[in-house]
């Protein structure tokens, strides 16, 4: 069934709104969010963020949708949160052996760049978005706070903190290299929460996702670029 769109999102959690409630528990808050949004630009949005979904994921549904003729002016795609994660399990189980993320930083760059062609052949403008940062100290306590997770061990096994921190910006760097090298439009998210003296008070206790501060910015991003893609189209 044919379905359309002004924009048409795919990503992971960070789409959704979410923000933790408790251990394991979150409240997904992105209806507030598109609300706002609505009210500023009339638009039709088609929101098939998943939590947890890895770039892959996106892929395959995005490969679904257009099977079945759903199209959009814009789609953004906000990965790598999911992809560059480790099984902590394993990993407090065995820090001496190696250990590999869900998706390995060439397979996320070229499945990204093949969505982006994708969209492009159907007659969508990809839209890409950088990671907002994470705080490394409080994903590893997120982290440790699971059954069968050893501080001790993972931190055995990361060197210092502060990898975590720096092997996600790994992959929001990619992001950002890819729109630079293909000419897609870019939300760069992170460099508007990096700049902020209370950038920790933009990230929510678990440390991994924004909190409603945080989305603010999000949300004020997206209306920029909004602004900017009107004005090219006029």
């Amino acid at each position: 069934m044919s379905q359309s769109a002004d924009v048409c999102i795919y990503g992971d959690s960070i789409m959704r709104g979410t923000i933790p409630v408790a251990l394991a528990k979150y409240k997904f808050t992105v209806g507030e969010y598109l609300d706002r949004l609505a009210a500023r630009f009339p638009l039709r949005i088609l929101n098939r963020a998943r939590f947890g979904a890895p770039v892959t994921k996106g892929a395959a549904l995005l490969k679904q949708d257009l099977a079945r003729s759903v199209t959009a002016r814009y789609a953004l795609l906000e990965f790598g949160g999911n992809d560059c994660n480790f099984n902590w399990v394993e990993v407090s189980a065995s820090p001496e052996r190696e250990h590999f993320p869900k998706t390995s930083l060439p397979v996320f760059t070229e499945t990204l760049e093949a969505m982006a062609d994708d969209l492009v052949r159907a007659g969508s403008q990809p839209v890409l978005m950088t990671l907002p940062p994470i705080d490394a100290e409080r994903y590893l306590d997120t982290i440790c706070a699971a059954p069968d997770c050893s501080r001790e061990n993972i931190l055995r096994w990361l060197g210092d903190t502060q990898m975590i921190y720096r092997f996600q910006e790994l992959y929001s760097d990619a992001v950002s290299r890819l729109a630079a090298r293909r000419g897609l439009s870019l939300v760069d998210v992170r460099s508007l929460f990096l700049d902020k003296r209370n950038y920790r008070e933009l990230i929510s206790e678990d440390g991994i996702h924004p909190s409603s501060q945080g989305y603010s910015i999000i949300l004020s991003a997206f209306q920029d670029r909004l602004e900017a893609l009107s004005r090219a189209s006029v």
